[in-house]
């Protein structure tokens, strides 16, 4: 008896496909939580130039009065102090990108809309171009570095990992400014007490949790203050200082004296450690081409960002170099 049959490989053969892709994480940048319009925000963020004409924004920064006084019997004409004032400027930049697909045809033959996956795709770029630029920005050109073991990149070993201990000291030594080597870094004040931030790699995360001091003590506790946008997404808390990790922590495979020690450059913040300022907000445009046949989505942004040096000094930061796990 013949049997009609259709094989998975007959071209009549229908085929279900889902009309909605699977799509690599997309996700609002990272440094969003730190940011805020206040000089005690991590990121503090100015804003006049999108209602202005302008191309440079300056930010500006009084030191402390260094001076003793006088006291009674001594004369305050002519021991007078100056005032020292450092400034830190920031040029705005343009920043796009785009993508556009190949007409109508090409829109009716795929399951699934291009044109919704491609302007969600344009705002998960951007998201990760932003984290990108605010993260180059702290890790560039540390004035100050607190090694894992060691005293340089080329004497680190592959037991230079992050350590409670090492988050204690790098905080104790930012908070003093080293014995005013550098400005001291300003804590947040979040729910009365105050804390620094320590971004770091994914794999040194993984490293600080093998740390039988450090998982005794997550044990014993939970991060606080959940409705601030700072504590989203933390790993955890150390005395006072909110851990948290990122992937574009810069990592480097060279360290060491053989130059084969897996590292990475994290970044512990107070306020200010970064300067961002806007000239136009990110947005995403639609232009059509070829008589509307075409179909492209635009996405970008005017501003800058950097990290404030005053006299050649960090301002809000300092960096931790440690050896690291390579997960792969």
């Amino acid at each position: 008896m013949a049997k009609t049959a259709f094989t998975t490989s007959n071209a009549l053969t229908k085929k279900l496909w889902e009309e909605q892709l699977f799509r690599d994480t997309m996700k609002e940048a990272y440094f969003s939580r730190f940011m805020g319009s206040t000089a005690e925000s991590l990121v503090h963020v100015n804003s006049k130039l999108e209602k202005s004409k302008g191309d440079r924004v300056t930010f500006g920064i009084r030191m402390r009065l260094a001076g003793s006084g006088v006291t009674s019997g001594q004369t305050l004409e002519g021991n007078e102090e100056k005032l020292v004032t450092y400034d830190y400027s920031l040029s705005l930049e343009q920043y796009r990108h785009a993508v556009r697909d190949n007409g109508q045809l090409d829109r009716q033959r795929a399951v699934f809309s291009i044109d919704e996956e491609s302007e969600a795709a344009l705002k998960s770029w951007g998201s990760e171009k932003i984290d990108q630029l605010a993260m180059d920005a702290l890790t560039a050109s540390p004035t100050k570095i607190f090694y894992g073991d060691g005293t340089t990149t080329g004497t680190i070993t592959t037991a230079g990992k992050l350590t409670p201990a090492l988050i204690s000291k790098a905080k104790t030594w930012a908070l003093g400014g080293g014995g005013r080597a550098q400005t001291p870094l300003r804590p947040i004040r979040i729910s009365g007490k105050n804390h620094l931030v320590l971004v770091v790699h994914n794999d040194v995360m993984y490293d600080l949790k093998q740390d039988s001091t450090f998982a005794q003590a997550v044990r014993e506790a939970e991060v606080r203050g959940k409705e601030n946008p700072i504590f989203s997404g933390a790993a955890a808390i150390w005395d006072g200082v909110i851990i948290h990790e990122h992937e574009a922590v810069p990592i480097v495979t060279n360290w060491g004296s053989g130059g084969n020690v897996p590292g990475a450059k994290c970044s512990l913040m107070g306020a200010q450690s970064l300067c961002w300022a806007w000239g136009k907000r990110p947005a995403v445009v639609q232009r059509d081409f070829d008589y509307g046949n075409e179909h492209g989505f635009a996405w970008g942004f005017i501003g800058a960002v950097g990290k404030p040096v005053f006299n050649s000094l960090d301002y809000g930061s300092v960096a931790v170099y440690v050896a690291r796990t390579q997960i792969n």
